[in-house]
């Protein structure tokens, strides 16, 4: 895998100590909240390279679905697999929260995660302090672009986030007796710092970067499309991804591919019987 890092700051590229700047990385003009997305400051999100995010108070502020604070979208790749996105919040003297959401061209929601679905990680190695989040992008019939957006909870920011006490964490790497100290209390901000990585979703053969066929559910499905969904099909079952299966089996049968419920529940019966 390549884990070459890009850092990313206000949305400027940063190489080492040398700044690149370049017009599609330039920020929203200060104060002036974006609306629409196609209006907005974008990254392009590369496949299997971590990124590393700085939210500062020079980063576009949004104003998309219910979105109200700094944020930066990233354009995803169409891989017709699917995307698992991970995402790792740093966590200083303060955290950035980050919340997530998968929107399509016509603004349809596709995927979320929110502060629920995050993990505290402690310390390990050279990373600190982190919250850890996973979202899965599914490119749908008639999805011709898949944009995630990346922000953070504004109503939220007088809670806090637990973290272990040093000298308990301290006393855990010795195999010591844990001290009797509470946890850490760490105030959420719009500002912070994040990772990102994209991998393709149950990808099993090479040619997992081809873009998902966007048909309407009127063309007369063709055989490139019926065979892209019954693989598509069997693979999430394979990969225990119930709900995906079911997902592509919807879109399967409004594209009129009959036999697409036949493939479902031959996978199913296959599964369970290696199980």
């Amino acid at each position: 895998m390549n884990k070459k890092v890009l850092f990313i700051s206000g949305l400027l590229l940063l190489n080492g100590c040398s700044t690149i700047v370049d017009n599609q990385y330039q920020i929203a003009p200060t104060g002036e909240a974006v609306t629409q997305i196609e209006k907005a400051k974008q990254l392009p999100l590369e496949m299997n390279k971590e990124l590393k995010v700085a939210v500062t108070t020079q980063t576009q502020v949004l104003d998309i679905h219910s979105i109200d604070s700094p944020g930066v979208i990233f354009e995803l790749p169409m891989v017709k697999n699917g995307l698992d996105i991970n995402i790792e919040a740093e966590i200083n003297d303060s955290v950035f929260v980050p919340s997530a959401k998968v929107i399509n061209q016509s603004g349809d929601i596709r995927a979320e995660l929110d502060d629920r679905g995050l993990v505290y990680l402690k310390p390990r190695l050279a990373n600190g302090n982190r919250l850890q989040g996973n979202i899965k992008a599914h490119p749908q019939v008639g999805d011709s672009a898949l944009y995630l957006v990346i922000f953070t909870d504004k109503d939220k920011l007088d809670e806090t986030v637990a973290v272990s006490h040093p000298a308990k964490l301290d006393a855990e790497g010795r195999g010591n007796y844990f001290p009797e100290v509470g946890d850490i209390q760490v105030p959420r901000a719009l500002t912070g710092t994040f990772s990102i990585e994209a991998t393709a979703l149950g990808a099993r053969t090479s040619d997992q970067s081809i873009v998902l066929p966007a048909l309407s559910a009127t063309e007369r499905p063709q055989q490139e499309s019926v065979t892209f969904y019954h693989q598509a099909i069997r693979t999430a079952i394979a990969d225990n991804d119930v709900d995906k299966a079911m997902g592509l089996l919807r879109d399967a049968e409004q594209l009129g591919i009959t036999d697409a419920d036949q493939v479902f529940r031959d996978a199913m019966k296959a599964q369970l019987d290696k199980q």
